[in-house]
């Protein structure tokens, strides 16, 4: 599971200013009714089909949170046909994967929710609300987590970098597979979605692959709205691996793109790398990225591609050398380069000193592989990647080149709430990291 997933509560706390009740006052607190009944006897009840993230999860995070502010330890069981007084959480197919609605019977309350985000927001909700007085019979809470923002970042992170390979799915037709599965994987779905993705974590930097112009029209004033402008904004060729940056926390010092050529190795012109150089406004410090997309087919589907490959990391890493003779600052590197550790192109990477940012991270570092189905074909959890694991399995990488004690790691995660499987094959990436 995301480390993530266990920040949400704490997120939600601090939005709303509270503070976790103190020990000395939790016996108090003992006989907190809920819905007309004494909170103590309740249990906290998930659908045994749900995915975990909307399960179990939920239902652990809520056991936690009604320790620590109210004190009663609930059971945790699955739905059934038991009678009892249950905290339910469920989900409703109809519900925007953001929303969430509380409602109340006696004895029973139920959170329903879109998506984990939501749930996990109403759940708070609720514990924060009984942590104050009483649960009436007749409690109602709707809304949304969209516009918020969940995940605060850890202690001494100063930079946040998140990453993600969006999928060029321009589209204007739900294939089949999708409608057999009740979704859309339509740009205009998809959108909102990516920004209160990045909402959610609010990064210094967003780096993006296949970036076209269709989604574009419908995604960048969102960003834009969120204090995001483009490093390479009069770009005449279009960029479909460009840098976003807040430039309330960032002053841009220096910006490049490259089209890797020919056009044999880039189909239609995806395939680049955009580099920027930043001077973080709150510190001072000044630090680089790099994001690219490598050339996508297999050496068994076109004979070249590996050479191809390292060709293209070869040109990325001479852009790399001149930075750091101009600034001598950390790079970090992040994109989707299609291929695996093992692999020439990668090895040019290792070997010149770039390090995976999952391998140095001293807090958290995700080892999952970051890839799952998603396509014309549908979606799911299914990796067709040789290993789970991120050294044997990954294709996009993240990864931290002059960093010597500029810079520390703390955090590499990959992203995977249930929402994110729908709109594209790579889960996101985030990098938390300190700049000294």
């Amino acid at each position: 599971m995301s480390l993530f997933a266990a920040f949400l509560t704490c997120a939600t706390a601090q939005e709303k200013g509270e503070t976790v009740v103190s020990l000395t006052t939790l016996t108090g607190l003992a006989e907190r009714l809920a819905a007309g009944w004494p909170l103590a006897g309740y249990t906290i009840r998930y659908k045994s089909s749900a995915e975990a993230e909307e399960g179990l999860d939920r239902a652990q995070a809520m056991q936690a949170n009604v320790k620590a502010k109210i004190g009663p330890v609930l059971p945790i069981t699955v739905m059934g046909a038991s009678n009892g007084l249950f905290l339910d959480f469920t989900h409703s197919d109809n519900r925007g994967v953001f929303e969430y609605e509380v409602t109340t019977s006696e004895g029973r309350v139920t959170i329903d929710g879109g998506g984990c985000w939501a749930m996990q927001y109403a759940a708070d909700a609720v514990v924060s609300y009984i942590s104050k007085r009483d649960l009436p019979l007749k409690y109602y809470l709707k809304g949304t987590v969209e516009g918020k923002t969940l995940f605060p970042r850890p202690e001494g992170v100063n930079l946040r970098i998140l990453d993600d390979n969006i999928w060029s799915n321009s589209s204007e037709k739900v294939p089949d597979a999708w409608k057999e599965l009740n979704a859309d994987p339509r740009d205009d779905v998809r959108a909102p979605q990516f920004a209160q993705l990045v909402r959610a974590y609010m990064p210094d930097v967003f780096t993006m692959q296949e970036y076209d112009r269709h989604m574009d029209a419908r995604l960048m004033s969102r960003l834009q709205s969120l204090g995001f402008v483009s490093a390479t904004p009069s770009q005449t060729q279009w960029n479909y691996t460009p840098i976003l940056y807040r430039t309330v926390a960032l002053e841009l010092l220096k910006a490049d793109y490259l089209l890797y050529t020919p056009e044999t190795w880039s189909n239609g012109n995806t395939k680049s790398f955009t580099s920027a150089v930043f001077k973080h406004k709150a510190t001072g410090k000044i630090f680089a990225v790099i994001t690219t997309h490598l050339w996508w087919k297999s050496e068994s589907a076109q004979a070249g591609s590996t050479a191809a490959r390292a060709a293209q990391v070869k040109s990325l890493m001479e852009a790399a050398e001149a930075i750091k003779a101009e600034y001598d600052c950390p790079i970090f590197v992040t994109g989707d380069m299609n291929c695996y550790e093992s692999t020439e192109p990668m090895q040019l990477f290792l070997q010149a000193g770039y390090q995976p940012c999952y391998k140095i991270a001293t807090v958290y570092g995700n080892n999952d592989n970051g890839h799952h189905v998603c396509s014309s074909e549908g979606f799911s959890r299914k990796s067709n990647r040789p290993s789970p694991y991120r050294e044997l399995g990954a294709i996009d990488h993240c990864l931290l080149y002059n960093g010597k004690d500029a810079v520390e790691v703390k955090v590499f995660d990959c992203i995977q709430a249930y929402f994110t499987i729908k709109l594209t094959d790579h889960y996101p990436n985030l990098i938390d990291a300190e700049l000294k």
